[in-house]
């Protein structure tokens, strides 16, 4: 299970994390304009999309090999890159603003100062499916990872057997 989660945290690295839009109205009536730039996990603006990936192949890695051994706490040990893929996706989703500034540094001239605080104030943010996609996958790997260890420890933590005492 941690595997196919893993593989779609892998996936959804790629897909649009970041979407931002520009509605203009324009000067007839009825007449708009809209432009859509979507960004994924990897583009600079996002950035975190690399910490996501890497968290995404350990925890795969962890759940393929704790998955062959008979000890169930190396699958318990993928919550930790499933928390750390949740630190990345919480600070891919506070870097709104460059997303915002690498639209309008993307235009082919470069935009007067009042044009361009004029833009910025008309472009809206917004998280897209990949990002979601990764946040529901990154917790489904932290909660079969905390689920495993404690099943593991709940089977480890009965009682021992004590050998026999010797006869005098």
């Amino acid at each position: 299970m941690v595997a196919g989660a893993a593989i779609l945290l892998l996936v959804s690295a790629v897909l649009p994390w970041v979407k931002v839009t520009l509605q203009v109205e324009g000067f007839t009536s009825g007449a708009s304009h809209s432009l859509d730039r979507s960004f994924n996990g990897f583009e600079g603006t996002v950035g975190w999309g690399y910490l996501t990936l890497l968290c995404a192949l350990a925890a795969g890695g962890l759940g393929v090999v704790g998955g062959v051994l008979p000890n169930g706490r190396l699958v318990g040990a993928t919550a930790i890159p499933g928390l750390l893929g949740l630190v990345s996706l919480g600070l891919a989703a506070t870097r709104f603003d460059s997303a915002k500034s690498a639209v309008l540094d993307g235009q082919p001239r470069a935009l007067p100062p009042v044009v361009r605080v004029l833009l910025e104030k008309q472009l809206h943010a917004s998280l897209d499916f990949g990002w979601f996609l990764a946040l529901l996958m990154s917790l489904v790997i932290t909660g079969v990872g905390v689920a495993a260890f404690v099943v593991a420890a709940g089977r480890s933590s009965g009682p021992v057997p004590q050998p026999p005492l010797p006869r005098q």
